[in-house]
């Protein structure tokens, strides 16, 4: 199929008419004009299509962990395998949001494939991080793992659409042929690698050192606050991660840190969300995939259940970030720690909680799920009319449930 044909698929798609049913009043956000809406709706499209992929390798890395600590010494060779076919989806992930989300704008998948995975080149990842080539020539310096950013990966891609339909409006194809391509990536390419990245990489670091201050002098309740209502927003932005250097340094400096108990609250707010989700609609392949994606974000797998789910319906996000907040600064005023650090933050993690602490890590995780699970419930969503065996997506065109 060329790609004017797979054009003009995917506007016939996305023109489908939606068939929602609001719950619990009307949901006057989800309207095609508001602009957040909007956004909500084509971030979760673009990954609703990896979602098995993302919810495969979650399960295969949850086994990893679990094998790790029933039987670390006769069962590692298998763990370490396990892990690693558990990472390849979610390494490879930017790769993907770019293609997802070039089919969504019915651009060439393959220029936006070229987008996102220019952080995958070894040599072009050691000058980022070594940054000497780069700082010679008095260019910006962007590290590699926030080119990558789900969030400067979907403006890329959007800003090589809308180069694609200009140069499009050329009448002799292969002037088309030869110029949409080359100037596509003359444009984007360096736009992400030294504008974008080196905005991000600069943020990013900015947002480190606020946060720390705030952990490590007298206000651990606002950094939980503040830490637990964004670490949703700061995954989307490839900024989850920018304290791991400061929890690995005080777990080997004083045997136990205060950061990740924060991250494990979020991550149980999401799951709660999308329990409430669950709980709520009406849709028999909603709760199924909402219980299903809720029980891996207890895991420690949260992108199946918050980009599946809760940005899918909007006010379970919210409800999430709410939720987060609230357990983060609960388990920050009770000083909750955790003695060592775990891929993943969830239900793996309560061995690793301190024994004066782990009540209390109990308790955060538990605010934390039923606050974010509540709200959800009772401010209630934008469902998905279930006709006939079938279902449309809300919000998100023609992209349709994946089947379980």
């Amino acid at each position: 199929m060329n790609q004017d044909l797979l054009s003009k698929e995917m506007s016939s798609q996305a023109g489908e008419e939606n068939k929602q049913e609001p719950i619990s009043g009307s949901d006057k956000t989800a309207t095609k004009g508001n602009p957040i809406s909007r956004l909500f709706d084509f971030i979760s499209g673009v990954f609703t299509s990896i979602l098995p992929a993302l919810m495969g390798a979650g399960i295969i890395q949850v086994i990893a962990s679990a094998l790790l600590y029933l039987d670390l010494h006769s069962n590692f060779e298998i763990f370490i395998i396990l892990s690693y076919i558990g990472r390849i989806v979610f390494y490879l992930l930017p790769f993907m949001v770019a293609v997802s989300a070039a089919k969504k704008l019915g651009s060439n998948i393959f220029i936006a494939a070229v987008i996102g995975g220019c952080s995958f080149i070894p040599n072009l990842t050691e000058v980022l991080k070594s940054a000497k080539e780069i700082s010679s020539t008095s260019l910006p310096v962007a590290e590699p793992q926030y080119i990558s950013s789900f969030i400067l990966i979907l403006i890329a891609v959007w800003l090589a659409a809308k180069i694609e339909q200009g140069l499009g409006k050329l009448n002799r194809y292969s002037i088309k042929l030869l110029v949409a391509p080359t100037l596509t990536l003359i444009i984007i390419m360096p736009l992400l690698l030294f504008v974008f990245g080196p905005l991000w990489t600069t943020l990013a670091h900015t947002l480190s050192e606020e946060f720390s201050s705030l952990f490590f002098f007298n206000s651990e309740v606002l950094a939980g606050l503040l830490y637990g209502g964004t670490i949703p927003l700061l995954h989307f932005s490839g900024m989850q991660y920018m304290l791991v250097n400061d929890m690995l340094e005080s777990v080997a400096a004083t045997g136990y840190d205060y950061i990740a108990p924060v991250m494990v609250a979020a991550v149980m707010a999401q799951a709660g969300a999308a329990f409430g989700v669950c709980i709520k609609s009406k849709n028999s392949k909603v709760k199924a995939l909402a219980a299903t994606t809720g029980l891996l974000a207890m895991l420690g797998i949260i992108e199946p259940a918050m980009y599946g789910v809760n940005v899918r319906f909007k006010k379970p996000f919210l409800a999430a970030l709410i939720g987060g907040a609230i357990g983060g600064a609960f388990v920050c005023l009770f000083e909750t720690a955790i003695t060592s650090l775990e891929s993943l933050f969830g239900l793996m993690t309560l061995p690793l909680f301190s024994d004066s602490t782990l009540v209390y890590a109990v308790l955060g995780m538990v605010i934390s799920f039923v606050t974010a699970g509540l709200m959800t419930y009772f401010m209630g969503f934008t469902d998905v009319k279930e006709e006939a065996g079938t279902s449309t997506d809300a919000g998100t065109g023609a992209t349709k449930l994946p089947k379980l």
